[in-house]
């Protein structure tokens, strides 16, 4: 951490400018030193802390200690921890509002400011050396935006050794099944989007993988493509699903055997740690229970509240 930055409670604070904040000052890109003049100090209302006043020598230009820190302007940066907490714990964007003692416009801002600081963390883990691994594990899950005739597929990769989210990427599709006639005529314009999510995802796996990396999935025959066309030495491990196995079974008991304990004691998932993470998810994001009338409204918000998991899953300090 450089010598003019320390951690405060609610994020870095600037003991000494680094430089001018005016993008059109000489010293904004080079803070020389003595570049500013001390002009007062006054004291936050929320934890009465100190903070420090400058002026720019050169162009005039008044800022604060907190000026470049990422909770600038924020009244209620506290708040920020108990958010990033409730929207990862199964509770709706207003009900966790109401929790944190905030209005619900305040909630919709600092909902997309975690998103933003939830990215920006992410790449700093792709880029280190320690998240490099040799095993990840990747597949799909669906869910929908608004209504079941408009469904959403997201693709996951997980980190197997650790459960440690790569990326999850959100794509549109359109209705199959017997949802598919009505779909199809109520949006006729719906792209599917599900190879250009995958293929995102699959370049994140890449920004983490070791010289020899093994890619674990289901037997969907789209996945040897578009992992080889990204990662072209990748090793590509097929599992047949068992959902549907394990439905059948489940449903048709043989006489005198009850094949649910017997399941759970004795069958050996090879996807466990994805499918454990997809059912986290399920869990922990109101908007993607599968049963809830908390759902998403646009594509975004999804996107945005997988990006505030994925901070949380993996511990990132963000807020």
């Amino acid at each position: 951490m450089p010598a003019w930055k320390v951690l405060g409670e609610n994020g870095p604070v600037f003991t000494q400018p680094p430089h001018c904040p005016n993008p059109d000052c000489p010293h904004h890109t080079d803070g020389a030193k003595g570049f500013y003049a001390r002009k007062g100090s006054y004291r936050t209302k929320h934890d009465h802390q100190l903070v420090r006043r400058y002026q720019c020598k050169k162009c005039g230009r008044r800022f604060n200690s907190r000026t470049f820190s990422p909770t600038a302007r924020q009244h209620k940066p506290e708040v920020n921890r108990l958010i990033m907490g409730l929207l990862c714990s199964g509770v709706t964007m207003r009900r966790a509002a109401k929790l944190a003692g905030v209005a619900r416009r305040t909630m919709e801002r600092r909902f997309r400011w975690l998103a933003e600081q939830a990215r920006k963390a992410h790449e700093v883990f792709l880029s280190a050396e320690g998240s490099k691994t040799s095993y990840v594990q990747f597949d799909e899950m669906e869910t929908r935006e608004g209504s079941k005739l408009r469904p959403l597929s997201i693709a996951l990769a997980v980190r197997a050794k650790t459960g440690q989210i790569i990326d999850a990427q959100v794509a549109t599709k359109r209705c199959s099944g017997h949802l598919a006639k009505k779909g199809g005529k109520a949006h006729p314009d719906r792209v599917d989007t599900r190879e250009a999510a995958c293929t995102r995802v699959v370049e994140s796996v890449r920004q983490v993988a070791k010289p020899q990396i093994t890619i674990a999935s289901d037997e969907k025959s789209a996945y040897p493509g578009i992992i080889k066309a990204v990662i072209k030495d990748a090793i590509f491990v097929p599992y047949k699903s068992r959902g549907n196995a394990t439905a059948k079974a489940q449903a048709e008991p043989e006489e005198g055997e009850d094949f649910e304990i017997d399941l759970q004691k004795k069958a050996f998932d090879p996807m466990f740690r994805l499918n454990h993470m997809a059912a986290k998810l399920r869990a922990d994001i109101s908007r993607l229970a599968r049963r809830t009338w908390s759902i998403s409204k646009r594509q975004r918000g999804m996107q945005d509240h997988l990006a505030i998991y994925i901070a949380y899953n993996n511990g990132y300090a963000i807020a």
